[in-house]
Order: C-alpha cells, then sequence, then structure tokens
C-alpha cells in the first residue's frame, strides 16, 4: 500500500530536514587564529573546544591546561536562529546565534550578534561554518 503526501506536507517536511541540516558541521575561526574556538553540531549534540598554540608550564614542569573545563559537550537546540547549548551535566552555555552574510554560514557570540544587527558587519574573526570537503 502505497503513501501519498500533499505537496505542501512535503514540502514543509523538506525544508524542516533541510533547517535542521543546514547549520550542523564544524564552526572555525574565518582567519588564521593562533588562539580561539570550534564548535562542531552533530545530529542534536554539540562538542565546544578552545584552542591556543601557547603552551604554559607550571614550577613543577606540567604544561598548564590553558582551557580548564573544556572540551564541552552535550545537547543544542536552535530557535530562530539562537544556538542554546546545555552540557551533558544540564549546564546552560552562553546562546551563539547563527547568521548568513555572503553565502556563508556564522556563529556569533551575543556581542558580535548585536553589533551585527545594528550595523551588518560582521567581527574580525568570526566562527563560520567549514564545508564538509574541506574538514
Amino acid at each position: 500500500m502505497a503513501v501519498t503526501l500533499s505537496r505542501p506536507l512535503l514540502i514543509t517536511f523538506t525544508l524542516v530536514l533541510a533547517a535542521c541540516a543546514g547549520h550542523e558541521g564544524v564552526y572555525e575561526p574565518a582567519c588564521t587564529a593562533y588562539e580561539g574556538d570550534t564548535l562542531k553540531l552533530d545530529s542534536g549534540r554539540f562538542e565546544w573546544r578552545r584552542f591556543t598554540d601557547e603552551r604554559v608550564v607550571s614550577q613543577d614542569g606540567e604544561v598548564v591546561a590553558p582551557f580548564p573545563g573544556f572540551p564541552k559537550s552535550g545537547t543544542y537546540s536552535v530557535t530562530d536562529g539562537r544556538l542554546a547549548l546545555v552540557t551533558d551535566n544540564n549546564d546552560q552555555l552562553q546562546d551563539w546565534f547563527i547568521v548568513d552574510s555572503d553565502k556563508q554560514r556564522y556563529l556569533l557570540d551575543a556581542a558580535q550578534n548585536n553589533v551585527f544587527l545594528a550595523t551588518g558587519a560582521l567581527p574580525d574573526c568570526p566562527l563560520r561554518l567549514t564545508p564538509a570537503d574541506k574538514r
């Protein structure tokens, strides 16, 4: 027995799937960065890492972790371009904002998003969705 879907229902379903998948991937600095963030979104899960090329060594000769508490992981949701992150420990993290500009997709923090909304200008080195073929 074949199931027939109406055209509007099929279009709506396709758009919902596209919207869900359209923001997924790895967001990395859009410039050469020696310190920053990467954020991976995949199937409702996130992994947020921070990186730096600086190495700090304690008096005992041990390398000191530059970003205690990272990486962080958990679940995420997207509502009206707002990315909400909740860790596996149920901690609500800062919101990010998904922005499309010049055929690219970016993640902006709240301050960056406010500037973008007021001026249309992106920050100097925002997090940009890396195409799958460039990873």
